[in-house]
C-alpha cells in the first residue's frame, strides 16, 4: 500500500465512559459491578430528530449520534463515502425478529425489526440522514472487522486524497451473545468491578459496547486530531516471538524503533490466558515506556480497537494521559509526537495501529 498520512479531522464516540462530548478527555470515570458495560448515552434530541428517534433501535440510535457527532466535530457534513464495521451487528433486533417469524409462523411480520437487524442497517442510516450518495460498505469480520474498514479506507484514499470518508464501528452488548461467550471462557465467571479487572488474573473478560465514528481524509484541516500512518493485521500468531517480529517489521516500513514510541496503547482484555501474548510484549518492549490500557472502561467486543484509536488520538490532541488508564509510572516529556496501539481480540486477532501527531 502506498506510504500516505491520513489525517483524522474529527471523532465522534459513545461508549459505557461519557466520551461523547470532545470538549472533556475522561472528566469521571463510570464504575460497573457487573460483566456488562453499557454505553453513557447523550441526549439523542441534539443529534437526531424527534419524529426519528421513536423509530430507531437503541443501538442506532447509539451509532446515528456518534456519526452526527463526528461531522460536527470535522465541520464536514458532506463525506464522499462512508464505512463500517461491526462483529454481530444490530443482534437485539435480529433476535426480536426471529422470535416474531417463530411466534406468528413467518406470517404478517414487522418489517422494522427486519430492517435494523441487516449488518449495513447504521451505514444505510448515517447515509441517508446525510444525504452521502457515494461509496457505502460494511465490514462483518469478527475481530478485524474495524481494521479491516480502516484498511478500505486508506485504499480509498490512496485513490483520491482529497476525499472525506467517514469511518465507523458499532457493536452492542446482547445477553444471549454474553451467555454463549461466558461457557467457553470469554467472558469472567464471576461477577467484579470493571475498574479492578487487571487486578484479577484469571480467564475471561468483560462484555462491552460502543460506537465510533471518525472524519478520516488525505488532506488536514483546522480541526484535525491526528495522523493515521498505518495498519497491519496478525491471525494467530502463535507465539509471542512471531508477534514481536511482525511489530518489528511494521514499525520498520516507517523508520521507527521502540524507544521512538512516546505512548504504548495496550488492547490486552483483563484474560490471563488471552493476553499473554501482548502483556509480554509489552514488558519486553515497552516497559520503560508509558503505556495505557483501555478494556476496562469499554469492555471487550469484536470493534473494541476503535475505542482505542479514539484513545490515541485524544492524547494527541490533547496532549494529556487521563490517570484512568495509565498503567505503569514511566513518564516522557511533552509534547507527545508518536502513539502505538496494539490490540488483541480473543487472543486470535492482534493488529497495530500507528498515530502521529499533525
Amino acid at each position: 500500500m502506498v506510504k500516505r498520512n491520513y489525517y483524522i479531522n474529527g471523532v465522534g464516540i459513545v461508549s459505557p465512559q461519557k466520551t461523547f462530548d470532545n470538549r472533556e478527555f475522561l472528566p469521571e470515570i463510570s464504575s460497573y459491578n457487573t460483566n456488562t458495560l453499557r454505553c453513557v448515552v447523550p441526549d439523542f434530541k441534539q443529534y437526531i430528530a424527534p419524529n426519528q428517534i421513536r423509530r430507531l433501535s437503541r443501538m442506532l440510535r447509539i451509532g446515528l449520534s456518534a456519526a452526527m457527532i463526528c461531522v460536527q466535530d470535522s465541520g464536514n457534513r458532506s463525506p464522499e463515502g462512508i464505512i463500517t464495521a461491526t462483529g454481530y451487528g444490530l443482534l437485539n433486533e435480529t433476535e426480536k425478529f426471529l422470535a416474531e417469524m417463530l411466534q406468528q409462523d413467518e406470517k404478517h411480520l414487522t418489517p422494522t425489526f427486519f430492517m435494523q437487524s441487516t449488518y449495513n442497517a447504521l451505514a444505510g442510516l448515517v447515509g441517508l440522514s446525510l444525504k452521502c450518495t457515494g461509496y457505502n460498505n460494511t465490514f462483518v469480520s469478527k475481530g478485524f472487522s474495524f481494521e479491516m474498514a480502516v484498511h478500505d479506507a486508506m485504499m480509498q484514499l490512496n485513490e483520491s486524497p482529497i476525499q472525506t470518508l467517514l469511518l465507523g464501528a458499532y457493536d452492542e452488548v446482547d445477553e444471549v451473545q454474553y451467555k454463549v461467550n461466558s461457557r467457553v471462557g470469554h467472558f469472567k465467571a464471576s461477577q467484579i468491578n470493571n475498574l479492578e479487572l487487571f487486578q484479577h488474573a484469571t480467564p475471561g473478560s468483560l462484555q462491552g459496547e460502543g460506537a465510533a465514528f471518525f472524519s478520516l481524509s488525505g488532506n488536514p484541516n483546522g480541526q484535525t486530531w491526528c495522523v493515521l500512518r498505518g495498519i497491519k493485521m496478525i491471525f494467530m500468531p502463535g507465539s509471542e516471538e512471531i508477534l514481536l517480529h511482525a511489530l518489528h517489521d511494521f514499525l520498520g516500513i516507517y523508520q521507527i524503533a521502540a524507544p521512538d514510541i512516546d505512548v504504548f496503547i495496550s488492547g490486552v482484555s483483563g484474560d490471563v490466558v488471552n493476553d499473554r501474548f501482548l502483556a509480554g510484549l509489552a514488558e519486553k518492549e515497552f516497559h520503560e515506556i508509558p503505556q495505557v490500557r483501555f478494556k476496562h472502561l469499554c469492555g471487550e467486543y469484536c470493534t473494541a480497537s476503535s475505542f482505542g484509536l479514539w484513545l490515541g488520538a485524544s492524547i494527541l490532541k490533547k496532549q494529556q494521559i487521563p490517570s484512568a488508564v495509565k498503567f505503569n509510572e514511566s513518564e516522557k516529556d511533552l509534547p507527545v509526537r508518536t502513539v502505538l496501539l496494539v490490540n488483541q481480540y480473543m487472543g486470535r486477532n492482534y493488529s497495530f495501529i500507528l498515530l502521529q501527531q499533525a
